[in-house]
Order: C-alpha cells, then structure tokens, then sequence
C-alpha cells in the first residue's frame, strides 16, 4: 500500500475520483489506493466482465461497497461522449480525474472514427473526456482545494518525432514512435489546458509512473510479448507506479505547480521538445477539429467565462 495516508488517514474522504484504464495495472492500483485513502471511485474500462471483477475484488479487500464502474472503448468517441454524459449525470461533483487509459500497437490500426489507435485511446480520449468533465470538475473546488486533472504520460515522449502536419502518421508508421508521440501529446494537452485553466478551481499535471510491471505490450503478439519480458527487467510494482498518480490527486505541492511534469513524487524537466508552448497550441486546435470538441467554449463554460 502507498504512503498516501501518512499525512492524512483519508485524504480523499468525501471525494469522488475517475479513474481510467482501471481494471488493470497502474489503473487497478491506483483504484485501490483511492478507495484505501476514502475515496468514492468510478473504474473506467473496456471489458465488462473485468472491470467488474476488479471492483469487486478491490471491494472484498478493502471492505468497501462504494466502487463502481463503467464501460466504454475509449479509442471511439461516440463511447467517450456517452461516457461523459453518463458520469456528468450521475456524478455532477468529480474531485479527481485520472486519465491512464493507453496502450501501445506496433502495427497501424485505425479505429472507427478513422483515427490511428494510438492518438486515439492514449490522446483524443483525454482530451474529449476532461474537456466534457469540466463541469463536475469545476463544480469540486472548495476550501479543502482544487478539482485535480492527472495525466499519465511517460518518460518515452523523450522519444517523440511529431509532425503536426500527419499527427496520425499516415506515412512512416512505427509503433514505438506512435506511443512516444502520443505520450509529448500527454504533456502538451496538459500544459495548453493548465494555461487556460483557473488553478484555484481545477489543476492539471502530467506524471511517468515509471516502467512498471504490468500487461502493457503484451497485445502485440509474440514481439510484444518479448518486449514486455525485457520491460520487466527494469520493471516496478504496479503499486510504486500508480503512487505519483495518487499524490498528486491530494498533494498541497502539486497544486502549487500547475501544468507541471512528475516522476517520483519530484517536479521534473520534460524534453525540449515538450516544453514547446506553439506546438502545444497547434495541438490543441488540431485535436479540437478532430474530435469536433468545441474546447475553449467548453472551458469558458465549466469556469463561468461565457
């Protein structure tokens, strides 16, 4: 279990946390930490039979009879809008929004909308969902604090070969490079969001977890199989990757530094590249177009800009 209740038994009692890619890895871990600490959480995933499973599990452990779930594939928007809709109404306060759904594909997919599946699921889906959680979130601020966006990117944006101009590398695909562009993604839709977010209502920031042990890659087949065995060399617990996650959902220290980039509980410099305010920009509008996301309306909106 995470240290997260040595300063406060249960600083998230009263709260209400989302928390996506949850029936799995960091997700699981993350939810069980949550619960553990008092939060009322909502486990987002895309298999029904084991996300339930994993809510009842945690609740058996935990003794706890508050965690519920809900289904969506998040790489479709028609899902993520529903998903949002169905959160929105039966949770008009959310404290916290974990975005940590993501997988990596080292073949070209596209998914129903015509996007390529990474930019899909490890982007666009937390872009559209926290700009249409904005509401709930905004509605969450109180003296205890801020609403808490986090996003879990990784160290692999390092890695990152962007072209704004084919931001679904239509020509050129590799897998790796895939996911370590939409991890920059992570960290530029972070830092355009955080500066037009009121931090005294609602922070945003990105984290890495770290390589942590968990079923990541494993998709791909044969050559994700030996990926994942070589990951887990270097690998940490599931546990030790979702605990940033969970810090920086309560953390004093995080609020204090909005649209920052995390590893280990430390405020850390992200590549050059990164830190680079036009391109995140460019971002922003490209992925408001595609996604057909009004994005600064629905900002203006949740802040009572409008």
């Amino acid at each position: 279990m995470s240290d997260i209740q040595s300063a406060s038994p249960a600083p998230f009692h009263g709260k209400t946390v989302v928390v996506t890619g949850a029936s799995d890895g960091i997700g699981r871990a993350a939810v069980r930490q949550y619960a553990a600490a008092g939060a009322t959480v909502v486990m987002v995933g895309r298999n029904e039979a084991k996300t339930r499973a994993a809510a009842q599990a945690i609740m058996g452990d935990s003794g706890r009879r508050d965690i519920t779930w809900e289904i969506a594939d998040l790489s479709r928007q028609e899902d993520v809008r529903d998903l949002a809709t169905r959160l929105l109404a039966s949770h008009p306060v959310i404290d916290v929004l974990a975005n940590n759904a993501g997988a990596m594909f080292l073949e070209r997919q596209v998914t129903s909308d015509g996007f390529e599946q990474t930019f899909a699921l490890n982007h666009l889906s937390y872009f559209t969902l926290t700009l249409h959680l904005l509401p709930a979130l905004a509605a969450a601020a109180t003296l205890r604090g801020p609403a808490r966006i986090v996003n879990v990117s990784s160290r692999a944006h390092e890695n990152a070969r962007p072209d704004l101009d084919d931001l679904q590398l239509t020509g050129g695909f590799g897998g790796w490079r895939a996911y370590a562009n939409s991890k920059l993604f992570n960290i530029w839709f972070t830092n355009a969001l955080a500066r037009r977010l009121d931090p005294a209502r609602i922070v945003v920031q990105a984290m890495h977890p770290g390589v942590v042990s968990t079923r990541f890659a494993t998709n791909n087949g044969r050559v994700g199989r030996l990926l994942r065995g070589l990951m887990d060399v270097v690998s940490v617990t599931p546990d030790q990757g979702a605990d940033t996650l969970v810090w920086l959902s309560h953390a004093p220290e995080s609020a204090a530094h909005p649209g920052a980039y995390w590893v280990k509980r430390a405020r850390k410099t992200p590549s050059r590249l990164a830190r680079n305010g036009e391109m995140a920009e460019a971002l922003w509008t490209q992925s408001a177009e595609l996604a057909h996301v009004p994005a600064d309306a629905l900002v203006a909106t949740a802040l009572g800009r409008a």
